[in-house]
């Protein structure tokens, strides 16, 4: 597992002790974890939260220029988000086993060309 990953369960564990926060499914990590590996060949390592609602996102903030979540919760989707430029996006779309979603990765180019 990546360390980024594990130190965001670690953490999300700890909160959840003391909130009413989901824990993350194991499909859910294991999503992040292959969204993590897509991400990481080509672009700049996100910020992975594990969220109360027990998904998990890959962030990541490019300055003036803008940011960037993507985030799944085992659902077999990639829900994302960003600012780019002053350009609002959001979308959720299918995640399949070795690629990543077309949009998302087209959000990462922008944010990160």
């Amino acid at each position: 597992m990546s360390p980024l990953l594990s130190a965001a369960l670690d953490e999300v564990r700890l909160l959840a002790a003391s909130r009413p926060w989901s824990l993350p499914s194991a499909t859910a990590i294991e999503e992040a974890q292959r969204l993590l590996d897509l991400v990481t060949v080509e672009w700049p390592a996100p910020e992975v939260l594990a969220e109360p609602d027990g998904s998990i996102s890959l962030e990541w903030e490019a300055g003036d220029h803008g940011w960037l979540a993507l985030a799944v919760d085992g659902s077999g989707t990639v829900t994302h988000s960003a600012v780019i430029e002053g350009d609002e996006y959001g979308q959720t779309e299918t995640f399949e086993a070795d690629r990543l979603p077309d949009w998302a990765g087209e959000l990462l180019r922008r944010l990160h060309p």
